[in-house]
């Protein structure tokens, strides 16, 4: 066994360590509730080792929830446990899974005995071959390498493998592994594919668990080191004895923490861009990372749920069903990828638990290697820029330029003299000192130089004068840092009663490395100690908990430990000085969650900040009949202002039999003034008020209408005036859910009148529809959705990269050297493909308003075939509707975009349109079998360099029909016109006609030979410009072959006869052509596959292409696949 544990190892060598850390099924989740009613899971769970934890990971009794293990849903108080820890494990897939029969329509008759000449097949299946005895494995292994005349030799591999099983009587191992080279797709990208990518291989027993790869790292037990946290590495868990516990973990971080806020608004829904911890817009988000925080609420992500984010372009959207408005505070906490210095980090705790006692140590440290710079390649003049600037960033910038050599796909200036300075001037001379400089925005008139213009390789600045640009030739240093933090933690329990907790923090945070100015602020102490204890516990349940908080100022760690909205709640923007906390609270409350708690809480600060606030909550449920409350007042003063804030909440709710009403309303005054006692300018007030009545049940069928009423207050003349107020009306439900009709409607129109500046309106809508008509012979869904938010003018550059990695190549029309936009193609081959399209932040966006559409309608009389008469003709006919559309329009005022459907040029920003209809006769029965297909599309889109719209309609048919046993019948015949217009570069814009007939004979010979042939004639005519035209032939044979030991060859060889008229060096020209060459033209290809033995494949491919002007292009590749 270890043997083969030895070969895994060897075989995994030159793989990426880098892993999910996700079990197969075992699940952990934590949920901040706010409703009872809590969606574990979208599958049945399994009801065994089901375990509730409230916030202090202590279990809660099963007999304070409910849960429905079919629907995965968990009934629990929500007042009483905000936030709770969910572990489960879920059915597997085999049991979840939807099983059929096979679809027999599906099925070619056999009448020659011919046996299948290709088969589907999974390459992620449970595996009967027993490679690793006793090991369950899944997934495959693939090593290639790929090389030709036209290019350098590239190699490519990928990895999807999943391990499970014992290797002894009582080791267990568990991996999933995950790893691929290639991009993930045509205009995606990621600066390091292992962003994405998840690998872990852990083995473990009863009493221990070593875990390598990648590792979410997290402690929730500790009040200052709470984290959460992805790395690379090895993590080590034991159990010494059944009273202590220890874990050590060390590795490369795969992020950098940071947080980012930003305030709402009104109805758009985004995208928001989000940046780094030094205002870097440009930054890769590591996946699954972030916590978004709305108004101080953990919400979730999905394409279903609150927002979606894209992690290449740091943005997050949010979906139709959460609508965004002024007043709304999001916080975002995320790791991204931070490629400045190699980061390492390490992480130990131990515990001891006993009948009574429990303490646990943590010691956490994240430190840069400051002499392993990755990004930046800091020179001695630099490290000593940082040396002197201390902990001050401001101090922390340094001349860009350092000299550099030619490359035609880079940016690169020489030094000229202009009025006697010395400044940078974009060259594309090859001679000469050459440079590269990066430029920083320093603000207007703050800077000597201006953007020029932007090239397919990067921007191009140019010297303004001084101090008249806004741009200087600087880059900001990023100096690398430590965090480290060490925590004691405690929790005595001497009775059932009572409870003692204490924790202790130290913190080592040095913000510069490579100075010791202001290292004198890098250490500070911070301690919590608490009381618990139920002072009466009879019908009524008197609790109380006392706490207090001692921090020292510069006391810090890496993801912090307040929470997201303390300094909201303590009205303070920023602090940083010694901090004491007490905290009280009394609670009373009954068996049935009823419950009314006080407290008493006070803040100081060593900067004359204190404050003193009281809060009351309560929540009470008579008969049919809920209510709750939420009541605080904050005084608080400082050296420079006096404030009051007083916020209240209340709801009321009352379930009928089907039914329920309620209200709520919500207010907030917060009077901060000065000194001399006038209001400072962040004082607000506000109202809301709140009604709704609803039907059914939210878990099934079910209405929930409601109308929201809210003013807003703010300081104009020293005193409060509305600043505006917003009517809201609402409807969210479900109300048909059956096995052939679903229909759920949700919809959010709001009025904001604003008393300084216009009034807006915003609608949110969605509506989703599923039918099945005449006993399921139609299949109709729609789906159709409204909502308001921005379109960015992407802007983009291309880089180089190996040969057959990329999606485009590049063609120089005009001769000049330079990497215009305008000459960049879509590779045709793969040598070819050796540039990437990488998207760069957006910073400039076009607020639109969206509406969407998208519906499918198919139509199958197949269940008729044993009828007779009419319907027996219908059976043999079926057909399919696909119609989708994303229409956003500029939005000027307060105008709605209703109609998906208005593609008036004037008004459109983005379009996405798709219309498909096929209707088949004898589908997939190679009897007369004809699809006649209908489609058209188009698409807007808007780029820094300008807007770009493609039409495409088209109409095909296609024939075949199989005769005399072997013989098959192929026919294709095609009209087609594709439109393309430019804002910017009209040798791009065209408009070509394109007629096409393709017949194609195949023959089928002693079940494993297939010769085929065909001729295929296009002609392409362009109505625009220089109006090309392009009468195309194409002869090719077909050869494909089958052994009876599934060893598989394919060969191909076409001969194009391409009689073209116009200008060949053009980009219209590259698309008539699709890379080929006017006159003859010949391509051929090899691929043969090989089974070496019960898991191993060899894959060899050869293709090959020759012009009559050009040289012949050989490109060759060899794989081995391993399946497990």
């Amino acid at each position: 066994m270890y043997k083969n544990l030895l070969f895994l190892l060897l075989l995994l060598i030159g793989s990426k360590i880098q892993g999910q850390t996700v079990s197969k099924d075992f699940r952990t989740k934590i949920f901040r509730i706010q409703k009872d009613t809590v969606q574990i899971d979208t599958i049945p769970i399994n009801s065994q080792r089901f375990t509730v934890r409230n916030k202090f990971q202590k279990r809660i009794n099963p007999q304070e929830y409910q849960v429905d293990f079919l629907k995965a849903i968990l009934m629990i108080d929500a007042k009483k446990y905000p936030k709770i820890t969910v572990e489960y494990f879920r059915f597997p897939e085999f049991v979840t899974k939807v099983y059929a029969p096979f679809d027999k329509k599906l099925v070619v008759p056999n009448n020659t005995n011919t046996g299948p000449l290709y088969s589907f097949t999974t390459t992620k299946k449970t595996s009967d071959i027993q490679l690793f005895e006793g090991l369950k494995t899944k997934g495959f292994l693939t090593r290639g390498v790929t090389s030709g005349n036209n290019q350098n030799t590239v190699t490519n591999s990928a990895l999807d493998l999943e391990i499970s099983g014992k290797i002894s009587s009582s080791v267990n191992i568990r991996a999933n592994i995950f790893d691929t080279n290639i991009p993930l797709q045509e205009n995606g990208y990621s600066q390091n594919i292992t962003d994405f990518d998840r690998i872990f291989i852990e083995l473990y027993s009863d009493n221990w668990r070593v875990k390598a790869g990648d590792i979410r790292l997290q402690n929730q037990e500790s009040y200052f080191l709470n984290f959460n946290k992805q790395i690379a590495g090895l993590q080590i868990a034991a159990n010494l004895n059944e009273n202590v516990k220890v874990a050590a973990s060390g590795a490369v971080s795969r992020g950098k923490f940071s947080t980012f806020t930003l305030v709402g608004v009104e109805g758009n829904q985004g995208p928001y861009k989000i940046v780094g911890a030094n205002n870097e817009p440009a930054i890769v988000m590591i996946a699954g990372s972030e916590s978004v925080y709305v108004n101080g609420v953990l919400i979730e992500a999905g394409e279903n749920k609150a927002y979606t984010i894209d992690y290449n372009l740091s943005e997050i959207t949010f979906n139709t069903t959460f609508p965004i408005t002024n007043d709304m505070r999001i916080w975002i906490e995320f790791q991204y990828s931070d490629r400045n210095y190699t980061r390492f980090v390490t992480y130990e705790e131990v515990n001891y638990t006993s009948e009574k006692l429990n303490i646990s140590g943590y010691f956490y440290s994240e430190n840069d290697a400051k002499n392993q710079p990755l990004q930046q390649a800091l020179s001695e003049a630099q490290k000593q820029t940082l040396a002197n600037a201390g902990n001050n960033t401001d101090l922390m910038f340094s001349e860009s330029a350092f000299v550099d050599t030619y490359n035609e796909n880079k940016v690169l200036y020489k030094k000229v003299v202009v009025g006697g300075i010395e400044v940078f001037e974009y060259t594309t001379d090859a001679t000469g000192e050459l440079y590269t400089v990066t430029f920083t925005n320093v603000g207007i008139n703050n800077g000597d130089y201006n953007l020029l213009r932007t090239v397919a390789s990067g921007p191009i600045f140019e010297y303004a004068g001084v101090q008249l640009g806004n741009y200087n030739p600087i880059v900001k240093l990023i100096a690398p840092s430590k965090v480290q933090v060490f925590v004691v933690k405690s929790d005595y329990n001497p009775s059932e009663k009572t409870r003692f907790n204490s924790e202790i923090a130290l913190s080592n945070n040095d913000a510069n490395l490579f100075s010791t100015i202001d290292d004198n602020q890098n250490t500070a102490i911070a301690a919590k100690m608490g009381w618990q204890q139920i002072l009466i516990d009879k019908k009524w349940q008197l609790k109380s908990d006392i706490n207090h908080e001692y921090v020292q100022q510069n006391f810090n760690t890496e993801q912090g430990w307040e929470p997201v909205e303390f300094n909201r709640d303590w009205n303070i923007l920023t602090n940083n000085a010694t901090k004491n906390y007490f905290q009280s609270e009394f609670i009373l409350q009954n068996k049935k969650a009823d419950f009314v708690s006080y407290q008493y809480n006070n803040l100081r600060y060593n900067n004359s900040f204190k404050g003193n606030k009281h809060e009351i909550s309560s929540r009470f449920s008579y008969d049919k009949t809920k209510f709750s409350t939420e009541i605080s007042l904050l005084e608080n003063t400082s050296s420079i202002e006096d404030n009051s804030f007083f916020r209240a909440k209340a709801t009321l709710d009352h379930y009928f039999s089907k039914s329920w009403m309620g209200a709520f309303t919500n207010a907030e005054i917060n009077d901060r003034k000065n000194s001399n006692r006038e209001y400072i300018n962040t004082s607000h007030q506000f109202e809301e008020y709140e009604g709704y009545i609803g039907i059914g049940d939210t878990a099934k069928v079910f209405a929930k209408f409601g109308f929201n009423f809210r003013t807003n207050d703010s300081i104009k003349s020293n005193r409060f005036t509305e600043i505006n107020n917003r009517k809201t009306i609402y409807l969210n439900s479900k109300l048909v859910d059956t096995k052939k009709t679903n229909l759920s409607v949700y919809a959010n129109y709001r009025i904001t009148q604003n008393n300084f500046t216009s009034d807006k309106k915003s609608l949110n809508s969605k509506i989703v529809y599923h039918q099945k008509l005449l006993k399921d012979f139609v299949n109709l869904r729609i789906a159709y959705e409204t909502s308001s938010g921005n379109v960015a003018r992407q802007d983009y550059i291309y880089v180089k990269t190996e040969v057959g990695q990329g999606f485009y190549t590049w063609i120089d029309y005009n001769n000049d050297s330079v990497q215009d936009f305008d000459e960049f193609e879509i590779a045709q081959f793969q040598d070819q493909a050796n540039y990437l399209r990488i998207p760069l932040p957006n910073l400039r966006f076009i607020s639109t308003q969206r509406a969407k559409w998208q519906q499918s309608i198919g139509i199958n009389f197949s269940k008729w075939k044993d009828k007779t008469s009419f319907k027996k003709w219908l059976s043999h006919w079926s057909n399919q509707t696909f119609l989708a559309t994303d229409n956003e329009q500029e939005r000027i005022g307060s105008s709605f975009n209703f109609n998906p459907f208005d593609f008036d040029e004037n008004k459109l920003i983005g379009l996405n349109y798709n219309f498909r209809n096929q209707l088949y006769f004898n589908r997939n029965l190679q009897k007369y079998s004809t699809t006649f297909t209908i489609g058209n599309s188009k698409n807007l889109q808007q780029y820094f360099i300008g807007s770009q719209e493609n039409t495409i309609q088209q109409t095909q048919v296609d024939f075949n029909h199989k005769f005399a046993d072997f013989w098959l019948l192929d026919l294709m015949v095609k009209q087609s016109e594709n439109n393309l217009t430019t804002e910017n570069f009209n040798s791009r814009n065209y408009e070509i006609i394109a007629k096409e007939i393709q017949p194609k004979i195949s023959f089928s010979y002693h079940n494993n030979h297939r010769f085929s042939a065909f001729y295929h004639f296009k002609n392409k005519v362009n109505n625009l410009q220089d109006f090309e035209s392009l009468n195309q032939q194409k002869f090719g044979l077909d050869y494909f072959h089958i052994s009876k030991n599934k060893n598989q060859i394919s060969l191909n060889t076409t001969v194009f006869l391409n009689d073209f008229t116009g200008n060949v060096n053009t980009p219209v020209a590259y698309q008539m052509l699709e890379g080929l060459q006017p006159g003859k033209n010949y391509t051929w290809n090899l691929l043969y596959s090989q089974k070496l033995n019960a898991f191993l494949n060899l894959n060899i491919s050869y293709l090959g292409r020759k012009s009559e002007n050009s040289k012949t292009i050989h490109t060759g590749s060899i794989q081995l696949k391993a399946l497990f």
